[in-house]
C-alpha cells in the first residue's frame, strides 16, 4: 500500500476501452487503457462522445497551478492524442455532461462553485464553446445528469450545500416542480455518469461515498410512474479492484462511468507526487495563513 505523506496528494486518471460485450456490469475482465496525465493536470469525470469518424473523451482537468478544474478533451482517434483544455472559468468546473440534439452540441458541467447550473454550446467543435444559458441560479448542484422520460426532460443532481437531501430531481421544463426524492442509500446518491438502457432496464451510476469520497460505483435500476414519481433499486456495487487496467496503479477509488456505442470510460482515484501540485499546495497554505 502506498505510504501517505504530505508529499502525496489525491490524483485521478481516466481509462478507456472498446466495448467487447454488454457493459461494465457484464464485462469486468476486458482491460481498460489508462491515459497518462499531463504534467500540469490530472483528469477525472470522463464522458465519451463519438462524433462523425472521431471519438473524444471530455473530462475535468484539475490544474495544479490554479488549484481548480477546467474542462478539456482527449481525442482517442488522433494519431498523437493529448489532453486539451477548452472551457475555463474563474471558478471550478467539472463533470462535463456532453450531449447532442438538433440544435447542436452542448455541455452541462458542474458549476456549483459559481452557484449556478450552466449550459455551454459548441461554436466550433471541439475547441470553441460559449455559455448560452443559466438553468438554475443560487444553487450548488453537483454532477447534474439530464435524461428524458416519456418525452419529458429531467435531471438528477446532488445538492452539495444540503446534506439532508437524498437526491434532487430537476424538472428541466418547469423549475417549480424541482423536488427532493428518495434513494436507496443516502451515502451513495451522487450521480456518477449518464443513465443508460441495459436489457430493457434504465440504469443510473452513482458514487459510493460510504467510506470516503468516490470509493466506488453503485448502479441503480430506476423508473418513473405516470405521475412522475421516481423510484430505484440497487443492481450492483463495483470497486476499482474488480477491473483490469493496462498498468499497475494504486487504486483508492472510482467515481465515474460512461459509455457510448463503441467505448466505455472510467476514472481511477490514486495518490501520487507531482512537483507542481506540491509547490502550489504549500503556496496556498502560506497565503491562507497570511
Amino acid at each position: 500500500m502506498l505510504k501517505e505523506t504530505s508529499l502525496y496528494a489525491e490524483s485521478w486518471n481516466v481509462a478507456w476501452r472498446q466495448k467487447s460485450r454488454g457493459s461494465i456490469l457484464s464485462d469486468k475482465k476486458t482491460e481498460f487503457n489508462v491515459i497518462k496525465n499531463a504534467f500540469r493536470y490530472w483528469a477525472a469525470d470522463p464522458f465519451v462522445f463519438e462524433h462523425g469518424e472521431k471519438t473524444y473523451i471530455f473530462a475535468e482537468l484539475y490544474d495544479y497551478v490554479k488549484c481548480k478544474g477546467c474542462l478539456g478533451y482527449y481525442e482517442l482517434s488522433s494519431s498523437s492524442p493529448k489532453w486539451v483544455s477548452v472551457i475555463e472559468e474563474d471558478y471550478h468546473l467539472s463533470y462535463p455532461y456532453i450531449f447532442e440534439n438538433k440544435e447542436g452540441i452542448f455541455i452541462m458541467p458542474e458549476s456549483g462553485a459559481n452557484k449556478e447550473l450552466t449550459l455551454y454550446k459548441a461554436v466550433s467543435f471541439p475547441d470553441k464553446w460559449e455559455k448560452v444559458d443559466v438553468l438554475r441560479k443560487n444553487v450548488q448542484y453537483g454532477d447534474t445528469t439530464p435524461f428524458e422520460w416519456e418525452g419529458h426532460k429531467y435531471a438528477l443532481t446532488y445538492d452539495v450545500e444540503n446534506v439532508n437531501y437524498k437526491l434532487v430531481l430537476l424538472d428541466l421544463e418547469n423549475e417549480d416542480k424541482d423536488r427532493e426524492i428518495s434513494c436507496q442509500n443516502i451515502n451513495c446518491r451522487r450521480p456518477a455518469g449518464a443513465v443508460f438502457l441495459l436489457e430493457g432496464k434504465w440504469i443510473r451510476p452513482a458514487q459510493d461515498c460510504e467510506k470516503g469520497y468516490g470509493k466506488g460505483l453503485y448502479f441503480y435500476e430506476f423508473q418513473m410512474d405516470e405521475h412522475g414519481e421516481y423510484s430505484e433499486k440497487t443492481c450492483e456495487m463495483l470497486s476499482p479492484e474488480q477491473l483490469s487496467l493496462s498498468y499497475k496503479l494504486y487504486r483508492d477509488g472510482m467515481h465515474t462511468y460512461n459509455g457510448s456505442s463503441n467505448y466505455e470510460v472510467i476514472d481511477i482515484k490514486t495518490r501520487r507526487f507531482n512537483i507542481l501540485n506540491f509547490l502550489f499546495r504549500i503556496l496556498g497554505k502560506v497565503r491562507r495563513k497570511g
